[in-house]
């Protein structure tokens, strides 16, 4: 590069050596819509990441990060999930997206051959959903296990005279020792006098 060309006429030129600037908002309504549901295709149905995503549609990357936020959080609340694996939850949506595929691919296919195929690998997917639903439900025993365990342990330490179980407990026990259970617990629900 040429002095002359650097400055131009005796004056600084800063745009030949800033990089082009990423697409900005702010967004329509309607075009944030549209760039949300490019996002999402993006991440969950390609498992793009955030940078690959800016490089591949030269949206700046917080941009990109927000509305995978807003996606997680919509997938959250979607699931009605009080302490959410969100990987769990990332995978689901993903095999849900990847059926509908399957889905479309199976409506349009001309040999039977073609759609055995298809309904082996939707078989496959919904398989995977399953299992899936299975480990969330795992983690949310766990986690409700690990916060009550950690609750009494507190509650004893502070020498408090309640104590919480889980809605997961299973002890074996008579049928009459049940029905005493079940009557302590009345009475306990009954009195609301813990202390």
């Amino acid at each position: 590069m040429t002095k002359r060309q650097r400055y131009g006429d005796g004056k600084f030129n800063l745009s030949q050596f800033t990089p082009k600037p990423h697409r900005r908002g702010p967004y329509s309504k309607k075009d944030k819509e549209a760039r949300r549901i490019e996002i999402h295709k993006f991440h969950f149905d390609y498992g793009y990441s955030a940078r690959k995503i800016e490089e591949i549609t030269k949206i700046r990357r917080n941009t990109i990060n927000s509305d995978l936020n807003y996606w997680y959080s919509k997938i959250v609340e979607n699931n009605n999930i009080l302490d959410p694996e969100i990987a769990i939850s990332i995978s689901l949506e993903r095999l849900e997206a990847q059926y509908t595929r399957l889905r479309e691919q199976y409506d349009k296919a001309d040999s039977q051959q073609e759609k055995n195929a298809l309904e082996r690998l939707m078989l496959d997917v919904n398989s995977k959903v399953i299992n899936t639903n299975h480990r969330l439900a795992e983690s949310t025993i766990k986690t409700m296990d690990s916060v009550t365990n950690r609750l009494n342990d507190w509650l004893e330490k502070d020498r408090s005279k309640i104590r919480y179980m889980t809605l997961f407990d299973k002890i074996r026990v008579s049928s009459k020792a049940h029905e005493k259970i079940k009557m302590i617990i009345n009475e306990d629900q009954k009195k609301g006098d813990y202390y």
